[in-house]
């Protein structure tokens, strides 16, 4: 068992059954199922708006978008 196993090892010793059970339950729900999706191969579904704003105009007419991205990739170093 690694150092970091035992650490949450002993963090959870002493807790509730119902304190456990949630900890469990979580994992279960969110780390589990992530991991799982990082195993899979990456599969890039086509681009689809969120169903809430479906129809929505969220950018003005004229603005340009990718307009900053020269900007945007110097600040973080990116080369083009």
């Amino acid at each position: 068992m690694s150092s970091l196993q035992n650490q949450i090892v002993q963090s959870i010793e002493g807790l509730s059954d119902d304190s456990l059970e949630f900890i469990l339950d979580m994992i279960e729900r969110f780390v589990k199922p992530a991991e799982s999706q990082l195993m899979d191969a990456p599969v890039q579904s086509p681009k689809r708006k969120l169903g809430i704003l479906k129809g929505k105009k969220l950018i003005a007419d004229g603005y340009d978008l990718d307009e900053c991205n020269n900007e945007i990739a110097e600040m973080f170093g990116v080369d083009k």
